[in-house]
């Protein structure tokens, strides 16, 4: 049986990672011809009955991985039997594999992907910069984590609740170092204004921007030049935020960077699970995306 691997959330059919990621084990299996039998594919799952189902194949070999978007990540953590620091941090996972003593062990590469594209876009590293993230999903407190790890000097998670995202940076310092996580702080929307002329990466981790009337998750006349905006959604189009973020004079990049990078990871994952370690060309992945959008 060919090895499968699979995508599953709600929504998925936007989705580009079944194209990435068909392509990319077509050109690896030029070189090693295992991955010529990858295929992968992407599971609606409208319930968490459904996921739990999907998510047992992983368990029982069906399937050789599994990556996770919303609203599963916090119910592919639960079903672990291992989690990385990353996903214990973070809350939730978004890549699953099965090991040799078979069993469930969950990663988060979202973090990880956020930081490398933010990095690979700008040409500089994220040490010492102030980043600002709004929301605290498991794909936000994924990219706390990692800019803290990075060397950021400050990150601070934006909630509409303070109490909420205090509660999710506490939790995140049991996760990481203590010279790490220092610079975490939790704050509410009211601090905006102040924050924002501040910092010199946001990052805005939350579904606004999915749908075309959505506006912009912070007033985008405080930016300025200088900043770097990332907005995770990917797929609809320039959102609110990057375009106010654009006529600012902002660095913006969309989520497609950093899904690039996060697949690349899940797939050297799973590769040294099979014992087959790959290096993954991201320009593959990267031009498989695009040609998927246009």
């Amino acid at each position: 049986m060919s090895p499968e691997f699979v995508l599953i959330g709600d929504p998925v059919a936007h989705s580009l990672s079944p194209a990435m990621h068909n392509a990319l084990y077509q050109e690896l299996g030029k070189v090693k011809w295992p991955f010529s039998r990858w295929h992968y594919s992407a599971v609606r799952c409208e319930n968490a009955q459904d996921a739990r189902e999907q998510i047992n194949l992983v368990r029982t070999g069906r399937y050789r991985g599994m990556n996770i978007t919303m609203p599963w990540k916090k119910l592919a953590f639960d079903n672990a039997d291992f989690a990385d620091a990353a996903v214990v941090a973070a809350g939730g996972a978004n890549v699953l594999v099965r090991d040799e003593d078979l069993k469930l062990c969950a990663y988060n590469t979202d973090g990880l992907g956020a930081v490398r594209a933010i990095e690979r876009v700008t040409g500089k590293p994220l040490a010492d910069a102030r980043v600002l993230i709004c929301g605290t999903g498991p794909t936000s407190l994924a990219i706390a984590t990692a800019s803290a790890q990075a060397g950021a000097a400050e990150v601070t998670l934006l909630s509409r609740d303070e109490a909420k995202a205090l509660s999710c940076v506490n939790r995140m310092r049991t996760s990481v170092d203590p010279s790490e996580a220092a610079v975490l702080h939790g704050r509410d929307y009211s601090c905006v204004e102040a924050l924002i002329p501040q910092v010199d990466v946001i990052v805005d981790a939350t579904p606004r921007g999915m749908a075309p009337d959505d506006e912009a998750i912070v007033d985008t006349g405080l930016l300025h030049e200088g900043q770097v905006v990332l907005d995770t959604v990917y797929g609809h189009g320039e959102t609110a935020l990057l375009a106010g973020a654009g006529r600012q004079g902002a660095t913006c990049m969309d989520g497609l960077e950093m899904l690039v990078e996060q697949a690349a990871l899940s797939v050297e994952i799973w590769a040294d699970a099979m014992a087959l370690p790959v290096e993954v060309d991201r320009d593959i992945m990267r031009h498989a995306a695009l040609h998927a959008i246009a």
